[in-house]
């Protein structure tokens, strides 16, 4: 699996992507230093990797929250990546953390609410099942994902399942918070 492609599945993956469109973007209640740190299983060609993902508030405005995404995945380090959310918008998933020319469509197909151990905690969490078509590089990926997420955490995401096919090879994902809080420096 490409780079390019493990980020657009991060992308997916990390993003929130349960935002009404009459909410606000959710990322205007974080605070600099606040984390997430997830614990991911991913199953490729027969493959079985495991990894930790963590993200990070790096910089923080009225206008715009910098997202620090870090990673490794069979102990070796995954290249960092940046994104940036637009505060002044309603959040977008779609466009979130994307590698340049992604084109994306996403599709919600059900949503419900349950309570989600993870990370020693219990939360009462809302999730969503999602239907995506995304195209990165000539590549083209289909996934369904499920995300559960929680407003008790300041960056949302309590857990995902993701099966995708990308060029003729099945991925399945799995990704839960394993800690979260806030860094001081």
């Amino acid at each position: 699996m490409s780079v390019r492609t493990f980020a657009v599945l991060t992308a997916f993956a990390i993003a929130p992507v349960a935002i009404a469109a009459d909410e606000e973007n959710p990322y205007k209640k974080v605070k600099l230093g606040d984390y997430a740190t997830y614990k991911t299983t991913t199953k490729i060609a027969g493959m079985s990797l495991e990894g930790l993902l963590t993200q990070t508030v790096s910089a923080k405005s009225d206008k715009e929250v910098t997202l620090k995404i870090t990673g490794k995945i069979n102990n070796v380090d995954i290249p960092g990546q940046e994104q940036k959310v637009d505060l002044t918008k309603p959040y977008d998933p779609t466009k979130a953390a994307l590698p340049p020319g992604t084109e994306a469509k996403v599709e919600k197909v059900k949503d419900g609410k349950e309570k989600v151990k993870a990370g020693g905690k219990e939360y009462e969490c809302t999730w969503e099942t999602y239907k995506v078509k995304a195209k990165t590089n000539g590549m083209e990926i289909e996934a369904e994902v499920k995300v559960w997420q929680s407003k008790d955490l300041p960056l949302l995401v309590v857990k995902m399942e993701m099966n995708a096919d990308t060029a003729g090879t099945k991925i399945e994902m799995e990704m839960e918070l394993s800690e979260s809080g806030t860094k001081s420096d």
